[in-house]
């Protein structure tokens, strides 16, 4: 068995959606310029980089990250979906709908787009061209009571060309309005560009820090 990383470091480098603000990294001690030792100051959005979008980042009675449970970030069924989409597409209920059988099987459901292999040749186009979900695709979802996550290979599972569907996919993903208290957590800006077939368990577990809806995260899969 091996282990794979399917997040990325975060860095200056890591690309930002939209007009958020860069991430930045100052060396605050230096044991190179005389100090007992090293230490950083790290500036970032809680949306940069790798992260899960917690219930509350959409659904103003929805659950911060830090307050659920840590089990609920081990996923035992991953399943991959390989839909291709380019600039500013959309993926829709009906991109979905031929995988019926498998998505009902899933705890972890990753899709592949393929527009993460633009990430590092061409982060301007990833960040500001990037596909997204329909609020049809968060509607035919969330009828699966075994699915907890989804991830993707794009820096946000909202299109900034399609503002209100972006809008209206996170609404319906994180359980805005619904009575159940259901939930799906959404996983942005994932390293998919990898061989990912016979992955066995994943492991998603964000940087738990109180008061905010969403947060980092380190994620690894086992390999058999």
């Amino acid at each position: 068995m091996k282990r794979l990383l399917l997040s990325y470091p975060l860095s200056v480098n890591t690309p930002v959606y939209k007009d958020n603000p860069p991430v930045e990294i100052q060396q605050q001690s230096s044991i190179e310029k005389g100090a007992k030792y090293n230490q950083f100051i790290i500036t970032s959005l809680n949306h940069s980089g790798t992260h899960i979008d917690g219930p509350w980042h959409f659904n103003p009675k929805g659950k911060k990250l830090s307050e659920i449970p840590i089990d609920d970030f081990i996923f035992h069924h991953p399943s991959i979906l390989d839909i291709p989409k380019s600039d500013d597409e959309l993926i829709t209920k009906a991109d979905l709908e031929p995988y019926e059988n498998l998505i009902a099987g899933s705890d972890l459901l990753l899709i592949r787009t393929g527009f993460g292999k633009l990430r590092s040749s061409d982060p301007i186009r990833y960040s500001d061209h990037n596909p997204g979900f329909a609020a049809s695709a968060a509607s035919y979802l969330m009828v699966f009571d075994s699915l907890r996550a989804i991830g993707m290979d794009m820096i946000s599972a909202g299109s900034s060309l399609h503002e209100d569907e972006a809008i209206a996919f996170h609404q319906k993903i994180l359980g805005k309005d619904r009575v159940d208290g259901k939930y799906i957590l959404v996983i942005e800006d994932m390293n998919l560009n990898q061989d990912l077939s016979d992955i066995g368990n994943v492991y998603a577990v964000p940087l738990f820090i109180e008061g905010v809806d969403s947060s980092f995260s380190t994620i690894f899969s086992e390999k058999y």
